[in-house]
């Protein structure tokens, strides 16, 4: 595992492995860790098929001048290539002509587009403050039966994580009995390759505060009791790009030591929490990520994105059919106008568009952890809804250890509050998130719980 290095004067393909990943073997009573190591090995079984053939051919095109080097986002089916920009188009009409490579796209900007609201000053010592998300959702009865995520780790893909923070610090899976950092296995930097955790814009610290964190005093998270790890593939200016992203998804997929070696699919999280998106619900970079990700029993929540009012605004990946795509509602139940509408652009298997979003949790005036010190961030978004409904799902996990991502959205469905048109809408789907519904559902269709 390495971060993405782009050279300067090189343009960056993106290129999908025709990958056949064999997944059938996945029995259903296997364990979260068995699926995990099951779904990678045979992702990176099918990779290694495809590059016997594609190396070679690569390697020419490397002596010919049209590629100067390349890079494996193993797990994914991605192949990140740079090449000079002077020969970039005879570079890409020779990649066209590999039988081993599908889609071939330019690496792409992807920007945060969350609205930062500023820093907000921390509730006075001894002060036992409730944020309104937290009280909305109604956790608090949830964690009072014990559930409170115990043994479930949401994995984020973001701009890193403070890890030192108050509201951080005993939910990071990487922190120490003794208050010290073990990183490996728990933070990978896509951008910068640095080994320690650290976050230089906020965004990441304030999804990982809203979906685990919190304090005794100061309630933020959803499941106190869950564990954290995160990658950064976005900078301090909240700009990230396909190839930062896919780097963090492999790593997501098969955690590894600092310096990339030692890849370990069983420390792979439970929850993959992704608060960005692609504007275009019909690119499909991410998509072999999320099949394996669906393989493996990692339970994909994406932002819905910004993009509302209008219809038709659902970004990728929340578009994808593995994915929970969640929008955003406000302290009233009100359907944000920044969160996008469905459905989604992409079809399922009877040609319909699907429906989505598929669930909508707290989004408007959210407060949560800041990337320096003890300091808190007010922000909006359906980055801020995304890891609310993860924080959630780790709370059905904790109790129904086996639940598919199927079964998840199904729960969520269900159980949801209806606030916009009755029944499932464009605007909010089947309505706002509901913690205690969402157990008693589950239980419900999946019986007594592990």
């Amino acid at each position: 595992m390495s971060f993405v290095n782009l050279e300067a004067g090189s343009r960056t393909y993106i290129a999908a492995l025709k990958v056949n990943p064999n997944f059938t073997g996945i029995t259903a009573d296997a364990t979260r860790a068995d699926r995990k190591v099951f779904a990678h090995d045979a992702m990176l079984s099918a990779e290694e098929t495809v590059k016997g053939s594609l190396l070679p051919a690569l390697k020419q095109m490397k002596a010919d001048g049209l590629v100067n080097n390349w890079d494996f986002a193993a797990g994914t089916g991605a192949l990140i290539l740079n090449v000079n920009e002077s020969r970039a188009g005879a570079a890409y009409q020779a990649l066209q002509g590999l039988n081993e490579l599908g889609r071939i796209v330019r690496n792409r900007e992807v920007r945060l587009d969350t609205i930062v609201q500023g820093e907000v000053p921390a509730p006075a010592a001894g002060d036992k403050t409730v944020e309104w998300n937290v009280a909305k959702t109604g956790v608090e009865q949830v964690w009072t039966n014990g559930v409170t995520g115990e043994g479930v780790v949401v994995g984020i893909v973001d701009t890193g994580a403070n890890v030192g923070h108050e509201a951080l610090k005993s939910h990071y899976r990487g922190t120490n009995a003794d208050g010290s950092f073990s990183h490996e296995y728990n933070f990978f930097d896509a951008v910068g390759g640095k080994a320690d955790a650290y976050d230089d814009h906020s965004h990441g610290s304030h999804v990982a505060g809203t979906s685990v964190g919190g304090t005794p005093d100061h309630l933020t998270g959803m499941a106190p009791g869950a564990k954290f790890i995160a990658t950064k593939v976005f900078t301090a200016g909240g700009s990230g790009n396909t190839a930062t992203i896919l780097k963090g998804l492999s790593w997501i997929l098969a955690p590894t030591k600092a310096d990339g070696s030692g890849a370990d699919a069983t420390k792979a999280p439970d929850i993959v929490s992704n608060s960005w998106g692609n504007s275009n619900g019909a690119a499909l970079s991410y998509i072999d990520a999320w099949k394996a990700f669906e393989a493996a029993g990692i339970v994909p929540i994406v932002s819905a994105g910004n993009s509302g009012p209008r219809p038709d605004t659902i970004g990728s990946p929340g578009s994808y059919p593995q994915s929970i795509a969640v929008g955003a509602s406000d302290i009233n139940d009100k359907v944000a106008s920044f969160s996008s509408r469905g459905p989604s652009k992409i079809k399922d298997a009877d040609g319909n568009f699907l429906p989505k979003p598929d669930i909508t949790g707290p989004g408007k005036d959210i407060i949560s952890a800041g990337k320096s010190g003890d300091t808190y961030v007010k922000m909006s978004g359906t980055s801020m809804s995304a890891p609310a409904i993860s924080g959630i799902v780790a709370l059905l996990l904790q109790k129904f250890p086996n639940l598919t991502t199927e079964q998840v959205r199904t729960v969520l469905a269900q159980s949801a509050v209806d606030i916009d048109a009755p029944g499932v809408d464009i605007n909010s789907g089947p309505g706002r998130v509901d913690a205690p519904a969402a157990l008693a559902k589950a239980q419900e269709l999946f019986g007594t719980p592990a």
